[in-house]
């Protein structure tokens, strides 16, 4: 499971040279043009950058043809070759995933040279943003969808052990605590309880997980449920797919100040739907994943939010406890 990425100096470089490239439409359709229809006669390309991050951009290309038609693509680039890990799983997820309750966004084209796939573009509004009486239904497909994945018998890399989430973890909350000193009387005592917790969970086969599963990675197109970006694809616990999902969902539910019952209706909708689907997860170790991922959450609510991190942070770090304690209880 690939945590973060360690991007060269010359790798972030060459990652905006792409960029700077692809604001070129003839370059855009040369990496377009093999997904294109037959008989598809481009006229124009526009190019919007989507999303920008140290390792990788994201952009949308819409073509329109001279008859009026319009397709529309993702552009994913990388400034690795990770683009290889992420096509190969990719693919051995389309010859044998087969879901009633939604469909994933999988590329359809890899352009090795270039580090880039190519996906087909995706409208629709993301399951996080979805706050009305469509929401539970929802969660039950995700749900679903999250259960088909892990059905899946495929081996995508080598195991990612509970000890190893709670290392990255400690990692992280050392970062917190270096940069940010006041939150360690809130961050020790949870990471103390994690690593008493990880010793006790309940044994579990591993599974092919998305590995940073949550309502943001949906989107709801008004006719299905579509489970987007693999990147963080690994061999684990089931369980933490689920775990994260819920704090996911938590932590916005403690940013957005949603509702105490509508928070609690939403987690409970979401998590029976999963242990239906999948029995053989253990609700213990679906809590300590959420308790996991809420103390993460915790580094990065402090660096967004520079005026309103004390009240989330401590309510987070709350929702840690509780889910540790459930762990503990079960």
């Amino acid at each position: 499971m690939r945590f973060r990425s360690n991007a060269t100096a010359e790798q972030r470089d060459g990652l905006w040279a792409q960029l700077a490239r692809l604001q070129q439409p003839a370059a855009v359709l040369e990496s377009l043009h093999p997904c294109l229809p037959s008989g598809f006669q481009p006229a124009r390309v526009t190019c919007v950058l989507q999303s920008m991050h140290s390792d990788r951009f994201v952009m949308l290309a819409r073509v329109r043809s001279h008859a009026g038609e319009e397709r529309a693509y993702a552009l994913k680039v990388y400034a690795d070759d990770f683009s290889r890990q992420v096509w190969a799983h990719s693919q051995a997820v389309a010859e044998r995933c087969q879901t009633d309750h939604g469909a994933l966004c999988l590329p359809i084209r890899h352009i090795p040279h270039e580090r880039t796939l190519v996906f087909p573009w995706v409208e629709g509004v993301f399951l996080s943003e979805i706050v009305d009486d469509r929401k539970t239904q929802l969660l039950r497909q995700a749900a679903g969808v999250a259960a088909d994945l892990h059905r899946l018998d495929i081996v995508p890399e080598a195991r990612t052990t509970p000890e190893m989430l709670v290392e990255e973890s400690r990692a992280r909350c050392d970062q917190l605590r270096d940069r940010w000193p006041e939150t360690a009387p809130l961050v020790e005592p949870l990471m103390d309880r994690l690593e008493e917790a990880v010793t006790r969970l309940d044994p579990a086969d591993p599974a092919p997980v998305h590995g940073d599963l949550g309502a943001g990675q949906f989107l709801w197109t008004g006719d299905r449920l579509v489970l987007l970006d693999l990147d963080m694809f690994g061999y684990a616990d089931a369980a933490y797919d689920a775990g994260h999902f819920l704090a996911q969902v938590e932590r916005r539910c403690v940013a957005d100040r949603a509702p105490a019952a509508v928070a609690c209706q939403w987690l409970t909708c979401f998590r029976e739907a999963y242990l239906a689907a999948r029995p053989q997860v253990s609700p213990g170790n679906v809590s300590f994943y959420r308790g996991l991922t809420l103390v993460r959450k915790i580094y990065s609510v402090r660096q967004r939010q520079p005026t309103r991190w004390p009240t989330i942070v401590s309510q987070l770090a709350a929702r840690a406890r509780g889910a540790l304690e459930e762990r503990h209880a079960a």
